[in-house]
This record gives structure tokens, C-alpha cells and sequence, in this order.
């Protein structure tokens, strides 16, 4: 997938997210989000990954894939890229964290070599409801 930084990325991943998520990021949102030195992508129009650039880590901070798109391995792809880059730039780990109900995404990090390392309990809010978030960590090989 393709890299991508800066503020002019925000309104088209802003109409993606909008596709994705019942409580979606606004375009200001991910204006001031792709403002921060930081903040780095990869994707394309059918799926991104946005990400933070933490030193000797990253972090996920949203994936997305189009739903005419997903089950084709396109965030499999975006994960498996992202830890390539991680290991190239010498990092050491990967967090993210995911609504405890996610379960397709929850099976994709499982997959991707992610471990479940905590939970942030009550994180998601939605109308009256809240949710767990639950958080995972990749960690490059020894060898790698």
C-alpha cells in the first residue's frame, strides 16, 4: 500500500471512515490528526491505516476498509506492510486498541501476531452504552 502524509489526505479519509464507523472522525478531525509531525499513513481509496509515529514504537490509530472492499485481505496487507516498515525503522512495537465487539477486527490483529495486553474499561461511548476497549501489542522478532 501506498505511504501517505499531511493534511491533504483528511477529506478523503474522512468520507472513508464516514463508511466505516457508526461514530466516524471528522474531516477537522483527521485535518488536525495529519497536522502533527507524527502522524503517518498507508492505503489507497478502498483502505488506509493511519498511524503514530511514537519513537521506538507505532501506533494504529484507525483502520478502515471500504465495505464493497473488505474480506480481501486488504487490511491483512495494511498490517503486514506496517510491520515491515516497523521493522525496517527499527521499532519495537505496535499498539492499537479495538472495541471489545469488534470481532472481525479483533480476529485480524489475532492473526497479524498482535496480543491482547490490556483493557481499557468503559472507553467507547455511544449514545447511552459503553464498551471496552481492548489493547493489543506486536512485538518485532528478536531475529527481525
Amino acid at each position: 500500500m501506498l505511504p501517505f502524509k499531511g493534511p491533504s489526505y483528511a477529506k478523503p479519509l474522512s468520507a472513508l471512515h464516514a463508511l466505516c464507523f457508526a461514530q466516524p472522525w471528522s474531516c477537522d478531525n483527521f485535518t488536525k490528526i495529519l497536522n502533527l509531525p507524527t502522524t503517518f499513513g498507508l492505503g489507497d481509496e478502498k483502505a488506509f491505516i493511519l498511524c503514530s509515529d511514537l519513537g521506538e514504537d507505532f501506533e494504529i490509530l484507525t483502520l478502515a476498509v471500504h465495505p464493497d472492499h473488505r474480506r480481501k485481505g486488504l487490511a491483512s496487507a495494511l498490517l503486514t506492510d506496517l510491520q515491515t516498515l516497523a521493522t525496517q525503522n527499527h521499532k519495537h512495537r505496535i499498539f492499537l486498541e479495538v472495541k471489545s465487539t469488534n470481532t472481525p477486527a479483533i480476529s485480524l490483529y489475532l492473526k497479524a501476531g498482535f496480543v491482547q495486553t490490556g483493557c481499557r474499561k468503559n472507553y467507547y461511548h455511544e449514545g447511552n452504552q459503553t464498551f471496552d476497549a481492548l489493547c493489543f501489542t506486536w512485538e518485532k522478532s528478536p531475529t527481525d
